[in-house]
């Protein structure tokens, strides 16, 4: 016979709780299992559709990146345009230039940064409403333009996002030079475009050499187990 004041019963909370460990767990993509938990996670919210109410969770997937899981979860959107569903927001913002300074230059995959510069350029094209939602720093700006990448001409994608992105920042100063923030701003952003032009200026020149260092993506992905055709393994077990 059960005694059942032995027995745990779990209460709507813990259960709750021990759901949101499990997917925070595998979210961290630091296995091939993990990974591919991922990528049915994005392609079940991709299927939903992006709006108002699961934006954070699209935005989590990108804080430990990967490339397998952001493609299943772009879909057939295009990566630059992917949050034009929701209006930017302090939070968003806040999120995308957090997870660019713990990025490294090369080592992210290009649809991720895609998909952070196409917010960050619909909220920083009229320079002043975007200071107005989210005003920058200087480590905002030098998370931006650490991605820039000199080996490449200055029509790559992503060399021109940043690029056009720094330059609505750039354009941004205050009339009477009553708003010094603003305008050492607008100055830095000019100095890393300029820079990047300069072919006999190094990067390290305006921006901090230790974020300059640039990772092999390729060396620390972590990619899904491989898969073979069912007819393949239904023959294998024979």
């Amino acid at each position: 016979m059960l005694h059942f004041s032995m027995l745990r019963f779990w209460n709507e909370e813990e259960l709750y709780n021990l759901q949101v460990q499990a997917v925070s767990k595998f979210m961290k993509v630091e296995t091939p299992y993990a990974v591919e938990a991922s990528v049915e996670f994005a392609n079940y919210l991709s299927s939903k559709g992006l709006d108002g109410d699961n934006y954070p969770l699209f935005l989590e997937i990108l804080r430990d990146e990967n490339q397998y899981v952001v493609e299943a979860l772009i879909g057939k959107e295009k990566a630059f345009d992917l949050f034009t569903k929701v209006q930017p927001n302090p939070y968003i913002i806040g999120f995308c230039f957090q997870v660019l300074r713990s990025y490294s230059p090369g080592g992210v995959h290009d649809r991720t940064l895609e998909m952070i510069f196409g917010i960050l350029y619909r909220s920083y094209h009229s320079a002043k409403e975007g200071h107005a939602l989210y005003p920058l720093a200087i480590e905002d700006i030098n998370a931006v333009g650490k991605f820039l990448d000199k080996s490449r001409d200055q029509n790559d994608p992503l060399n021109r996002f940043i690029l056009d992105i720094l330059a609505d920042i750039a354009e941004y100063r205050s009339i009477n030079d009553e708003d010094p923030v603003v305008d050492k701003n607008s100055a830095h952003a000019t100095a890393v475009r300029n820079a990047f032009f300069d072919k006999r200026r190094a990067m390290n020149s305006v921006m901090p050499p230790e974020i300059l260092v640039r990772k092999n993506y390729s060396e620390t992905l972590v990619k899904p187990r491989s898969t073979r055709k069912f007819a393949e393994t239904t023959k294998k077990a024979r």
